[in-house]
């Protein structure tokens, strides 16, 4: 019986070996670089800014952080999806990757293939407001005041297809109303226009928004999220406030190179996961009002093709066309 086990026992391991002498050599002893989709900044860069001191410390190279804003994140994803499948460049983008494909359909690559999946790294809350001087006090009162006079009230946006727009789009079809979609470069620069009561309403990050709710400046309707925010307990969600259909994050995930070996893949979602459980990194996003929100690159794929059909729907019936100033 031993004269049989033995020549078993040496075929496994060196088939482990050989395995493991055909595991692909990552990271090589280059640079990781991270195209951010978006300008410095914003969320989409800090997260990433965040992140690449601890993640160079783990897999023994540099991390570098490169911002490449334009084409709605396209400069960025398309820089990656030309790069060598070597697992040495990464895309970190939001919920363009999700509305591109309907917005930008010819992109000069392919969204499915020439992107893989590799890891969610956070989400963060979305908060509906008011001006002071709006009447409504829930998302019932909105719709209600809205029907009584169709594009009476007002709702500040920014470029279309981010998550402030997608959430505009979702109050004026799911509740069936002609809102007036006002646009700015940023959400940020619609807020002395929401207090000064120039315009009526706008959904943007609960961390940007709440300052203006706990000084009373703005008033908060709802929450985009299933959950209320521990941040603001006392604000309801948008079931709650009366538009359950109103569910909306704003998230941020890490993609690489499509034909990336599988293994360089999983290395670096793990490695990622390694870093986002850290302590001081989920402690200091938390202190922005963001949570740590892994996927693994199966996870994060059915979720980017759920969010994309879900979002395709809603750009197809766009209401900023016809409910625009």
């Amino acid at each position: 019986m031993i004269h049989r086990v033995v020549p078993l026992l040496l075929a496994i391991s060196l088939g482990a070996a050989q395995a493991a002498s055909d595991a692909p050599n990552w990271p090589a002893a280059k640079p990781v670089r991270i195209e951010v989709s978006a300008a410095a900044g914003g969320l989409i860069d800090l997260v990433p800014r965040r992140l690449s001191n601890d993640l160079s410390a783990s897999i023994g190279v540099p991390v570098i952080v490169e911002d490449r804003p334009g084409a709605g994140g396209n400069i960025a994803a398309g820089l990656v999806a030309r790069a060598e499948p070597d697992g040495h460049m990464l895309l970190v983008t939001g919920s363009n990757q999700a509305v591109n494909p309907t917005l930008l359909p010819n992109p000069g690559f392919d969204y499915e293939t020439d992107l893989v999946p590799v890891s969610m790294l956070v989400a963060s809350k979305l908060l509906l407001v008011a001006s002071p001087s709006f009447p409504a006090r829930n998302i019932t009162d909105l719709v209600e005041i809205a029907r009584q006079k169709p594009k009476s009230v007002s709702i500040a946006i920014s470029a279309i297809g981010t998550p402030n727009h997608l959430a505009a789009e979702m109050i004026a079809q799911f509740g069936d109303v002609d809102l007036t979609f006002v646009p700015y470069d940023s959400v940020a620069q619609a807020i002395p226009d929401l207090i000064a009561g120039r315009v009526n309403l706008t959904v943007a990050a609960l961390s940007s928004l709440l300052p203006h709710v706990r000084s009373g400046a703005l008033k908060g309707l709802a929450i985009t999220s299933p959950q209320r925010s521990p941040l603001a307990p006392e604000i309801p969600t948008a079931a709650e406030a009366g538009m359950p259909e109103l569910q909306i994050d704003g998230w941020i995930c890490v993609l690489t190179t499509g034909g990336t070996p599988a293994p360089i893949v999983e290395r670096l979602d793990r490695e990622i996961a390694k870093v986002l459980a850290l302590p001081q990194v989920h402690d200091a996003f938390a202190n922005e009002g963001v949570e740590t929100s892994h996927m693994n690159p199966n996870q994060l794929g059915a979720f980017l093709r759920a969010e994309a059909a879900r979002f395709s729907g809603l750009l197809n019936h766009s209401r900023v066309g016809r409910a625009s100033p």
